[in-house]
């Protein structure tokens, strides 16, 4: 969702555990400030999985400032959808990894040599050094550790096996269970 602010008077509040919005304003200074709360809520993710500081190098352009610095004529900052970011002793790439993991089929991604472009577009989009156009298919590498209800919900989710709360307790682990589930396994892996 889209919120319009004032800088002047809603500057100081926070938009997030991490976040206020005056770290989204225009660089020209002027007032008015779109933020997308689905671009705080990714930045959040990024500053939680880190656990580290965001500096926002830009967000929200207003479309005479974002014409002055040549910037793209539909940015998606001049619709408050994106940020360029870097993470505190976080290099680009690994940051651009983490946000492919977020981000595996929507928003845009652009690696730089010193900071990311993050937004939250519903189409996907990837670039690297963005001068030369060159377009990237993503920025894989980051993979969660599994948790037993991660690993779970991958098995439903690819058909392996239903009922995920009784898989999630230990109580349903008997021999028998274990067994039918390797069989489960080995059956989905052979129809790969």
């Amino acid at each position: 969702m889209l919120q319009k602010y004032s800088l002047k008077k809603d500057g100081n509040i926070k938009l997030s555990k991490n976040f206020k919005v005056c770290e989204f304003a225009c660089k020209d200074g002027s007032d008015t400030i779109l933020i997308s709360s689905d671009l705080v809520e990714l930045l959040q993710k990024i500053r939680d999985h880190f656990g580290k500081p965001i500096t926002i190098n830009s967000a929200y352009r207003n479309a005479t400032y974002n014409k002055k610095i040549g910037g793209a004529t539909y940015s998606q900052h001049v619709q408050g959808t994106a940020a360029d970011i870097v993470v505190k002793d976080i290099t680009p790439k690994e940051i651009a990894q983490y946000a492919e993991y977020l981000m595996p089929k929507i928003g845009g991604i652009g690696l730089y040599s010193s900071f990311v472009h993050i937004d939250v577009r519903q189409n996907r989009a990837r670039w690297e050094n963005y001068g030369t156009e060159k377009g990237v298919s993503g920025f894989p590498g980051y993979e969660e550790d599994l948790t037993i209800d991660n690993a779970v919900n991958i098995l439903v989710e690819n058909g392996i096996i239903s009922e995920p709360i009784k898989w999630k307790s230990s109580a349903a682990w008997s021999k028998e269970n274990v067994t039918c589930l390797i069989i489960k396994m080995a059956e989905y892996i052979r129809r790969l």
